[in-house]
């Protein structure tokens, strides 16, 4: 007995050996990568229309992105046009026009050589915001200085409803030495189906509380010399579906996880048409 379990042993430990010699090699003919638009635009009502358009690359090329500097870039409503954006520079189109809320828009673009891109979208009512509070929270040597903000958000029953919330706080480039916004953490204390986040945006939907009114309540690290700004977002669902891919195929290659494709919004092109309305609240030191 004890011959014959040495032998499946050794049997056992030569299997790996052998089956590593083994390869198999497969020729796959893959279709020839035609170019296609690559349209760009999240709009707000507090920023000016603003547009990228690129060109797409077949995955396999390494080579850079190439912005379009030809393209046409039209906004319609209600199948008129409202206006043409102009090229910026490095693929950016501009207009010197606002969106407004609760308002539809259609964008068509057209370049050389590509297939004529288009996509609708839509911006939001701004999220109602009431009974506003914050104090400070007791000082923690982990974390430092805190605030604990907490406030109502009022959601518009009988319809899907989409939303994110950030903070960030204003700070100075040790290298360009200007200001930009430098994101934070948020700690959720009250309870709340967080479903995703991503890039320091949380991300949620009404789906628990359509209609009601939700309370929130956030600890935010607040430094003693800095305002820290908490911005609530009443975002579209293709903004909502485009990130919580774009998440989701962020961890794709985990083992386990099944890839997933990106929402693309873009009629005969890729990328994301999308609008969001936002509230921001200060909390001063």
């Amino acid at each position: 007995m004890m011959r014959k379990l040495k032998y499946v042993r050794t049997l056992l430990l030569s299997l790996p050996f052998l089956l590593s010699s083994c390869e198999t090699v497969v020729e796959l003919d893959l279709p020839i990568h035609e170019p296609q638009l690559v349209v760009n635009a999240v709009i707000n009502p507090d920023s000016l229309f603003t547009v990228d358009v690129s060109a797409s690359r077949s995955p396999f090329s390494n080579d850079a992105y190439q912005q379009l500097s030809d393209a046409s870039v039209q906004v319609y409503q209600a199948g008129q046009v409202l206006f043409d954006l102009q090229h910026m520079g490095n693929g950016i189109y501009k207009a010197d026009t606002k969106p407004q809320a609760l308002q539809h828009y259609e964008l068509q673009v057209s370049a050389p050589g590509f297939p004529n891109a288009s996509a609708t979208s839509y911006i939001p009512a701004a999220p109602v915001i009431t009974n506003i509070e914050a104090e400070r929270a007791p000082y923690d040597p982990n974390w430092g200085l805190q605030t604990t903000l907490s406030f109502e958000l009022d959601d518009e029953p009988e319809q899907e409803n989409f939303y994110y919330i950030q903070a960030y706080r204003q700070d100075t480039s040790y290298i360009y030495e200007r200001l930009y916004d430098r994101y934070i953490s948020i700690g959720f204390l009250a309870p709340i189906e967080q479903e995703f986040s991503m890039e320091w945006r949380y991300f949620f939907s009404d789906k628990l509380f359509d209609g009601q009114v939700l309370p929130l309540t956030l600890n935010l690290e607040t430094p003693p010399e800095k305002t820290t700004y908490v911005q609530v977002a009443h975002i579209s669902k293709e903004y909502y579906e485009y990130a919580r891919t774009l998440q989701r195929q962020a961890g794709g290659d985990d083992f386990g996880n099944i890839p997933t494709q990106v929402t693309n919004n873009i009629r005969n092109g890729f990328g994301l048409f999308a609008g969001y309305n936002a509230i921001t609240l200060a909390v001063k030191p």
